[in-house]
């Protein structure tokens, strides 16, 4: 596979920024910090970073100083990336129900990420052929760990 260029769903940053009562906190949390030794490559939308931003509020009420110290640290490491209108027309092609999750994966695929990382187990199966894997946070950290 090479180096990996990890593409990460909404969900991971969720992982991590709301705590360890979340399944897939730890190994999200890894993934972020292989990141930031420089062992990975992983792409964030500004999308992602909005939608965690809300949630986060809800979770830990609004303007959230530890949302904002792990996002400022998040820039210091990781791609963060804006879907553009071409990613938004191929996702709207796919006409699955979840819109989000189609915008970010023809993101990371038009981008050249090889992987693309997902907590959510249903993740929609893709409607054209790509190279990208999509695995979920425990399972790139198996790769990892290798």
């Amino acid at each position: 596979m090479g180096r990996i260029r990890a593409a990460l769903d909404t969900n991971v940053l969720i992982d991590v920024l709301t705590g360890p009562s979340r399944p897939s906190y730890l190994a999200s949390a890894t993934i972020l910090q292989a990141a930031k030794d420089g062992l990975i490559q992983v792409l964030i939308t500004t999308q992602s970073i909005l939608d965690a931003s809300y949630i986060v509020s809800r979770v830990h009420g609004p303007n959230s100083a530890s949302f904002r110290s792990t996002m400022v640290s998040l820039s210091g490491f990781a791609n963060i990336e804006c879907i553009d209108s071409f990613d938004l027309s191929h996702a709207l092609a796919i006409a699955s129900p979840d819109l989000e999750d189609d915008a970010l994966f023809e993101h990371a695929d038009a981008v050249g990420c090889n992987v693309f990382v997902t907590s959510d187990r249903q993740f929609p199966a893709r409607s054209r052929e790509t190279d990208i894997l999509i695995l979920t946070p425990e399972e790139l950290v198996s790769r990892l760990r290798g």
